[in-house]
């Protein structure tokens, strides 16, 4: 195997070792944030994330988190009951139906988001200005490797 080769192998071995474990961490911490603090699955966190990013519909949020329709409006549902979504039908189509998050979603949001910057703060506290850069630059290759054309 040549240099670029085995250099590329380890380096598929090193992100499929370290990632999977790092995020299942950080989801830890969202999934107490969301649960404890807000009433809500993680599931559904995550459509509040996705409809604050711009999925609108079930459709959307379905194909983007690549599951069923029926299993993304029960989320929907309950994010109703909880007052932190409201749908409003389209005019001209009753069966197109728009997702909105209400204030109180928005205000559970930045608190989920800004607990786990606190929280994520604490455990890179320690790395050197280096370090930092050099995890930024990772994510930046990373992102786009695997993302492209997303921010």
């Amino acid at each position: 195997m040549s240099p670029p080769n085995a250099s590329l192998l380890q380096t598929v071995d090193s992100i499929l070792e370290t990632l999977p474990p790092v995020w299942d961490r950080i989801r830890s911490n969202l999934r107490a944030a969301a649960t404890e603090g807000f009433g809500i699955t993680l599931e559904q966190f995550h459509v509040l994330r996705h409809i604050r990013k711009g999925y609108r519909s079930v459709s959307e949020l379905a194909e983007k988190k690549q599951i069923s329709r029926p299993a993304v409006s029960q989320a929907v549902e309950v994010l109703v009951e909880k007052g932190l979504v409201t749908r409003t039908q389209e005019s001209g189509d009753r069966r197109c139906v728009s997702l909105e998050l209400t204030p109180r979603a928005v205000e559970a949001l930045d608190a989920n988001f800004q607990e786990n910057r606190v929280w994520m703060k604490g455990e890179m506290a320690s790395l050197t200005r280096e370090e930092l850069a050099c995890l930024g630059k990772a994510m930046g290759i990373l992102q786009a490797t695997f993302l492209p054309g997303e921010p």
